[in-house]
């Protein structure tokens, strides 16, 4: 933005060289002359008056939206190993999902995928049809599954590696993205292979990707460019980005930058992606202050849109939503939905709604799920060694089925504190 002063009698106009147009944010200043009087003469300074300023919070109202016929089910369960953050997809009846299975009772984030699929859109599983899409190995292990069925029939599953009992601090232990593809629907795999995005050096992520009418992937995903250490530093945060494929998820290049702060205070990762009716991309980023910002209020999701399928992005815009990470979806009314997990408490996993994707606040949110009220932990536990993942909740999935109901995969942890995975099918009731 280009400014420039003119000075009209004793009045100053600040003209704005950026239409507010199509830059909503950017204010423009004006002091009409009866209140800028020079301090000098005797008279009174006011401030400028405020016009131009964007309406966008003033948009965003309460919805006349409620949730009906919530089922809950619990999907995924192992009393060996703890379970956790799954993904759903739905093409027809056909639903799969992946989660993941960790290395024995505690989340360390380095297990292996499992598979499951559905012939009636989510509603039930066969359990017959659990096999390992991408087994953990003697090194690294995975965590973070997606997944997506494509139109040739192609089922693409996607995650990130992690080192086995490192003794690195958490942010060096990942050994970014990595995928593997079923063509006879999930029954056999190909060997796991590194998802590699020039210029990224490690690459995060969480959404399913998107298929694109001419067959193209879009992914979004987080990473960085120098650093290998997610956890990174001031002079190289972690970003929100968008990949692309147009081999069915084989390749991958960088297309669109979906959330990035060059001075580093804002860090970006795990965004969930919709793609709209109208052509737009929105995404909702997790985002975090680095870990010299004395404990600063993180955790709030960050929102940015893209109108030329994520060649370029807006700015990016904190909700009133806290809670992480989240997908996003677009309902048959049009609307978006957006599921996340709250991890602090009350801890739940709750849904919100928002008319246009663009608008998201607290009066449109919805809870879908509160886990079982266990007794705090006491210090006797700690120092034996219990897995506190009890407390990890949520990294949610959702998928829209054909009769506009709603299916939702997430984790949570019983009443033993160990993680399984769990559905939520619901129906969003629009009263308009």
């Amino acid at each position: 933005m280009w400014l420039s002063k003119a000075r009209k009698r004793d009045a100053l106009t600040i003209h704005n060289h950026a239409t507010t147009a199509n830059h909503p944010q950017l204010l423009v200043y004006a002091a009409p002359n009866p209140h800028l009087v020079s301090p000098r003469l005797g008279g009174r300074v006011r401030r400028p008056s405020l016009i131009g300023k964007s309406t966008r919070k003033q948009q965003a109202m309460k919805m006349d939206v409620s949730i009906e016929e919530l089922d809950i089910q619990v999907v995924g369960d192992d009393p060996e190993n703890y379970v956790a953050e799954a993904s759903v997809d739905i093409v027809g009846k056909m639903a799969v999902m992946v989660y993941v299975r960790m290395r024995g009772l505690n989340h360390h984030d380095d297990g292996s995928i499992m598979f499951m699929k559905s012939d009636d859109e989510g509603r039930t599983w066969d359990q017959s049809s659990l096999v390992t899409a991408m087994p953990g190995h003697e090194e690294y292990g995975f965590t973070s599954a997606s997944a997506k069925i494509l139109k040739n029939g192609t089922i693409v599953v996607l995650a990130h590696a992690m080192v086995v009992n490192s003794r690195l601090v958490h942010g060096a232990n990942y050994r970014g993205a990595w995928s593997a593809v079923s063509t006879d629907d999930g029954c056999t795999w190909t060997h796991p292979e590194p998802i590699i995005a020039w210029p990224l050096r490690i690459i995060n992520i969480w959404d399913n990707p998107i298929e694109l009418d001419d067959n193209r992937l879009l992914l979004a995903a987080s990473g960085n460019v120098h650093d290998t250490d997610v956890s990174n530093s001031f002079t190289d945060p972690s970003r929100s980005c968008l990949l692309c494929s147009e081999d069915s998820g084989r390749s991958w290049y960088y297309r669109g930058t979906i959330a990035y702060d060059p001075a580093g205070i804002h860090r970006f990762y795990e965004p969930g992606m919709t793609l709209t009716g109208d052509g737009r991309l929105i995404a909702l980023s997790r985002q975090h202050y680095p870990e010299y910002c004395c404990a600063a209020p993180a955790g709030f999701l960050f929102s940015s849109e893209s109108t030329d399928m994520g060649a370029s992005w807006s700015g990016f815009q904190q909700t009133e939503i806290w809670g992480y990470p989240a997908d996003t979806v677009e309902l048959n009314s049009g609307q978006i939905l957006c599921v996340y997990g709250h991890r602090r408490d009350p801890q739940s996993v709750r849904i919100a709604i928002s008319s246009d994707g663009r608008n998201w606040v607290k009066d449109n949110v919805f809870t879908i799920y509160s886990p079982p009220q266990l007794p705090q932990i006491t210090a006797e536990e700690l120092s034996g060694g219990l897995n506190t993942g009890y407390r990890h909740i949520g990294y949610p999935s959702a998928a829209v089925r054909g009769d506009g109901s709603v299916v939702v995969v997430f984790h949570a942890f019983n009443e033993d504190r160990r993680q399984i995975v769990l559905s939520a099918s619901f129906r969003v009731k629009d009263a308009r």
